[in-house]
């Protein structure tokens, strides 16, 4: 192949090249319109959810009790609230599994001969358990009988014993993927407490399950699915477009370990991806605010941060330059409004708030606009240097270029947009940036309503339990996943299938688990 032969095939795959990238950038243009509605239609229900969550509780209540302030998890505290000792007794003494025993299992070791003599073993002992599984509505009892073997022949010189090995996700345990995804629904998705949940099984299910079992029960769970936790938060390091969306939001916790008894507000954070990328919320519990804890896993981060003031984001990204953050334009506007609604009718156009929240809505506007065209990211950045440049040298010219009445309203608005002002243009270098942080806002709404109605968390491991198993079940919620057959799915699945086909926005798991 001679020079003009090469450098036509050059040419050519350049071509192909840009075909390609222009045909990847129409995808994610498609699958950021699919999930902008289906985000929306989640916000409706959202709303829906906040009305009726408490009513939805009540149906667990006695008519005479009041809702009462609990506890978000009490995973692992709660097993420390009784501090008197009790004699040990057998779990679950006083409930007859048998006569709710609708099969019988039997476990045997894999091989029925001697491996020694090669005799046909024979049943040394039995020891039975139960699991439960959970039908709606009802339970499943199966009775379980995991027998030892031994061989007649080698009996008497070796007196060797044979034990299957167990194959059960819990072992030794009632617990079973479907009755721990009953739970988790309850719990996470529906928002019911430990203890109103323990009186509804009794009382629906007639089996007394005390609040510290499931506790205990979340706990096992979400030491289980960690390491899907932590591959879903690795695919948030490393979406296509190197965007995250992150908010915060306060949670009390009650019982506090004893150097941290002056502590009134521990953190919950939200992270989540792009409308361009596979849809992931991370949640993601913290006992301080201290960036170097909060934000650990994002030290390594290469992308776009998109964020509030919150200052641990600065800090983050002095430490890795390769970070970019993106301050919210939304928060910007929020203060000017407050302002602006504050205002009798006939004053409400009048001063500086007013001029500084209609530019800012000239920003809102374009980009509405070029949502409705429908335009691909490349031209989204390619129009936005177009237009937004000349209108934010008039938004500037308005912060920087006045002088405002010490302490008034307007100086407090206008000292949080300096603050923020080398981190509001960020978006202009990629069409893949949102000017608001509104999608991670939405994200942390869910969480709210719960806390709601749960107040406060029983301890910091129950935190750290309770965000890990919600961003699971959040995220397959946005994916628009039936929880509860997800959730048990994945149980029955964890350590037996490699990871990526377990994701909530796996490809096969939404083909096989998405609402009809």
């Amino acid at each position: 192949m001679d020079l003009h032969e090469a450098l036509q095939e050059i040419e050519r795959l350049r071509q192909e090249n840009q075909i390609l990238r222009d045909e990847n950038e129409t995808q994610k243009s498609l699958l950021f319109d699919l999930n902008k509605k289906l985000n929306e239609l989640l916000k409706e229900k959202a709303n829906v959810t906040e009305k009726y969550q408490i009513e939805r509780i009540k149906t667990f209540l006695p008519k005479t009790e009041v809702i009462q302030p609990t506890v978000l998890n009490e995973t692992e505290q709660v097993l420390r609230e009784t501090k008197v000792r009790k004699a040990k007794s057998p779990h679950f003494s006083t409930y007859d599994f048998e006569r709710h025993v609708t099969e019988v299992v039997y476990e045997k070791p894999d091989f029925s001969d001697c491996p020694i003599c090669g005799e046909a073993l024979a049943v040394a002992s039995e020891k039975v358990r139960y699991v439960v599984e959970a039908i709606p509505a009802t339970l499943k009892v199966t009775k379980i009988i995991k027998q030892s073997l031994k061989c007649p022949r080698c009996n008497d010189q070796n007196n060797t014993l044979y034990y299957p090995l167990s194959k059960a996700t819990f072992p030794g345990s009632i617990l079973t993927p479907s009755f721990a995804a009953y739970v988790a629904y309850h719990k996470y998705e529906l928002g019911i407490p430990f203890e109103h949940l323990s009186r509804h099984i009794n009382e629906t299910l007639q089996i007394a399950i005390a609040k510290q079992n499931l506790a205990t029960y979340m706990a096992k769970t979400a030491s289980l699915l960690r390491p899907l936790y932590e591959r879903m938060k690795s695919d948030l390091l490393h979406t296509s477009t190197k965007v995250i969306y992150a908010d915060e939001t306060t949670l009390s916790v009650s019982k506090r370990p004893l150097e941290d008894k002056g502590r009134k507000k521990s953190y919950v954070y939200v992270y989540t991806s792009s409308y361009y990328d596979a849809q992931i919320a991370i949640y993601d519990f913290h006992e301080s605010r201290s960036i170097d804890q909060t934000a650990k896993w994002l030290k390594d981060y290469e992308g776009v941060i998109v964020c509030d003031d919150y200052a641990g984001y600065t800090k983050l990204q002095k430490a890795n330059p390769k970070i970019r953050l993106q301050r919210c334009f939304a928060h910007v506007r929020r203060r000017f409004m407050d302002i602006v609604k504050a205002l009798p009718e006939a004053k409400k156009q009048e001063g500086h708030a007013f001029k500084i929240l209609t530019v800012i809505g000239k920003l809102f506007h374009s980009e509405s606009l070029y949502r409705e065209k429908k335009l691909l990211p490349s031209e989204i950045r390619k129009r936005r240097n177009e237009d937004h440049p000349k209108i934010l040298k008039e938004l500037e010219a308005l912060i920087f270029d006045h002088i405002y009445k010490p302490g008034s309203a307007i100086e407090q608005a206008v000292d949080y947009t300096k603050k923020v002002w080398p981190d509001l243009s960020t978006y202009l270098s990629s069409g893949y940036v949102e000017i608001s942080n509104n999608i991670a806002e939405r994200a942390v709404k869910p969480f709210v309503i719960n806390r709601k109605v749960f107040m406060t968390a029983g301890s910091y491991d129950g935190a750290r339990y309770s965000t890990l198993l919600f961003s699971i079940i959040r995220t397959a919620r946005i994916n628009d996943l039936n929880v509860s057959r997800y959730l048990e799915h994945v149980l029955d699945h964890i350590g037996k299938k490699p990871l990526e086909d377990l994701l909530p926005y796996s490809p096969n798991i939404i083909k096989s688990f998405r609402n009809p």
